[in-house]
């Protein structure tokens, strides 16, 4: 409710809602309509013209305006199939620790550092909180889980730096198990001596890559919710709706290939929604005039 509210106080709402050419288009589809119904009661002589109010113009005018915003009032999630497919994208604000997907993605770094005590992992990323509640900040159990998922994984020793010393590729993949899910960990971003993450839109787009196959591989067939990576502390410049777009994609590119997957739930942060002006009609538009699968 209260992200409601807050859109519709952002000019980014209205004008994507009303002030912009589908708004537009919105309005004046109302208004031939109510002219039509006024045309057919006056041809029937149910409501001739001699009893129009001098006002009825400005009346008709603003029951079209409303009307059009009440059809693009803002929503948390969005939802689309994509036509004569079995595949569906939903976009949601909301917490992705509180999907009910089998299947849930946990960007990480490509040392897997899930130690929060020395400072690497911020309890307050997606990664910190998903330690805290399904493993009660427990990271030696996590870290059991992460090093027998990438035994046989190549890697490279590094050690000028605090906290773990086996780099992995980019887009490497750790499955672990809690609570009667599965998490997929996937290495998107570097960690620099000072322990600060860095990405970029091609890296993304290689660990989407290769999280997609070790799904299909590792995982069983479900459903599956990731966040829009990169964004947080991975410090990716580009807005949220053209990562969003690209892990959209990139899901499509590979389901086409392998099925493993019928639904991809994209989770949207609330703050970063009310932050970043996210609108979640522009993206689910994207997703209808764009994607190609």
């Amino acid at each position: 409710m209260r992200y409601f509210f807050n859109s519709i106080r952002t000019f980014s709402y209205w004008r994507y809602a009303l002030f912009s050419v589908v708004g537009v288009e919105r309005v004046l589809v109302f208004l031939g309509s109510v002219y039509l119904l006024l045309e057919m009661l006056d041809f029937f002589g149910m409501y001739t013209r001699d009893k129009y109010s001098s006002y009825s113009l400005f009346v008709v005018l603003g029951f079209s305006v409303v009307a059009s915003v009440l059809t693009k009032l803002p929503a948390s999630r969005v939802f689309y199939k994509i036509p004569k497919k079995d595949l569906a994208f939903e976009v949601c604000i909301g917490d992705l620790l509180e999907s009910s997907a089998p299947n849930i993605v946990i960007s990480t770094n490509t040392t897997f550092d899930t130690d929060i005590g020395n400072g690497l992992i911020n309890p307050d990323s997606v990664q910190g909180k998903f330690t805290a509640k399904f493993f009660g900040g427990n990271t030696e159990e996590l870290d059991e889980q992460i090093n027998a998922s990438l035994e046989g994984e190549e890697f490279e020793e590094i050690s000028s730096r605090k906290g773990k010393t086996r780099r992995y590729p980019m887009g490497t993949v750790a499955k672990v198990s809690a609570h009667g899910k599965a998490f997929y960990l996937v290495a998107m971003s570097e960690l620099n001596a000072d322990g600060n993450a860095s990405t970029s839109i091609k890296d993304i787009d290689l660990a989407l890559e290769r999280l997609w196959e070790a799904i299909a591989v590792k995982g069983e067939l479900g459903d599956v919710a990731t966040a829009i990576i990169g964004t947080g502390r991975g410090r990716l410049s580009i807005p949220r709706k053209k990562v969003v777009e690209h892990i959209a994609q990139s899901f499509a590119d590979e389901v086409n290939k392998n099925s493993f997957s019928s639904k991809l739930s994209i989770f949207v942060f609330p703050p970063d929604a009310e932050r970043f002006n996210v609108n979640l009609f522009e993206i689910r538009d994207y997703l209808v005039q764009s994607l190609h699968a």
